[in-house]
């Protein structure tokens, strides 16, 4: 690598800092240098990028010096090394979803359009699991026809819980097929191969008052910094078997009327969606890997009272890819390049 800029991942080695390294190597930035970061589990780890051999650093970053940290650790330790970014004056990227709430940080998604205060700027934050899919098809919808309520139910795959997530259904899925004990899991609350599970609150966690869990907490958050705080929103969550992908319902009512012929038309044109017309919708295995939103089965709201105002649909999404992707076209807008 020569050239270009340096800059340092934090989380380097979970599934989202996999994820961003996976998309520098498809679509690279002009990279001068490139420093791994990640916690004491990853010690003595190295990855391959670009055809170099990297070495993980476990110990506090080496900040000084960089252009851009990317941060993809969770909350606690992402915003120690924010902290850290800033005292160093070093640009920092949060994909952790710990600055949703800081209405100062900018809160982006790429393709929605990158406005100004991108560019040079010292924090920005990005939109984290299914806000990124929820927002690229809900604003195509408010640009045309205004949005008063959506309802919707997200069903999480295991990734949305890291490598462990992932390793925690493997296990429990070959233990049951081999009529074998199934091993214990801090990662969910229960067994959660072949089951379905609503995410809940622990008693030790803090809770909005109409009693959403932190992660509904957290999408509803996002979405109303995206589309305005006048539109109502309502969230649930649920936890499946799968493995990777995300998928959801959404049910939309819009401030004027706009019929399902006019809303998939809206939607073919959107950027980061793709619309499936096929009887067919599509799956989650679909959108893994995929850089855009998949949306099927957009239908007329029977149960509002002027049908003309409510719209049903399904969505599936890769959230990891997602969030991957709009980061790298964030770092690429923050510094103008092409």
């Amino acid at each position: 690598m020569s050239g270009g800029l340096r800059v340092g991942l934090a989380g380097a080695t979970g599934t989202l800092g996999s994820e961003i390294l996976a998309v520098l190597e498809e679509e690279p930035l002009p990279l001068a240098e490139l420093q791994l970061f990640a916690g004491e589990r990853s010690l003595g780890r190295d990855l391959e990028f670009q055809g170099e051999v990297i070495a993980v650093e476990t110990s506090p970053p080496r900040l000084q010096g960089l252009d851009l940290l990317i941060v993809c650790t969770p909350g606690e330790a992402a915003l120690e090394l924010v902290r850290l970014a800033l005292r160093a004056e070093v640009a920092c990227l949060d994909c952790s979803g710990s600055l949703i709430g800081s209405s100062d940080v900018p809160m982006v998604v790429s393709d929605l359009g990158v406005h100004d205060q991108v560019f040079g700027a010292p924090l920005l934050t990005t939109p984290t699991g299914p806000a990124l899919a929820w927002a690229l098809v809900l604003s195509a919808l408010q640009r045309a026809a205004g949005l008063a309520r959506v309802v919707g139910t997200v069903f999480h795959s295991a990734s949305a819980a890291g490598r462990s997530g992932i390793e925690a259904l493997s296990g429990q899925t070959i233990a049951l097929l081999s009529q074998q004990p199934v091993p214990s899991s801090d990662v969910f609350p229960r067994q959660i191969a072949f089951d379905c599970l609503a995410h809940t609150v622990d008693s030790d966690e803090t809770t909005e008052k109409d009693g959403a869990t932190p992660g509904e907490a957290q999408l509803a958050a996002a979405l109303r910094r995206l589309l305005g705080p006048d539109v109502r929103l309502a969230v649930t969550s649920a936890q499946i078997p799968t493995f990777a992908g995300e998928a959801s319902t959404l049910a939309v009512e819009t401030e004027q009327p706009l019929t399902v012929a006019q809303a998939t038309r809206v939607l073919e044109e959107a950027p980061g969606v793709e619309l499936w017309r096929d009887a067919l919708a599509p799956g989650m295995r679909d959108a893994v890997g995929r850089d855009v939103a998949l949306v099927g089965r957009v239908r007329r709201d029977g149960s509002l009272e002027d049908e003309s105002h409510g719209l049903l649909m399904w969505l599936a999404a890769d959230p990891v890819r997602l969030a991957a992707v709009n980061a790298v076209k964030l770092a690429r807008a923050r510094f103008s390049l092409e």
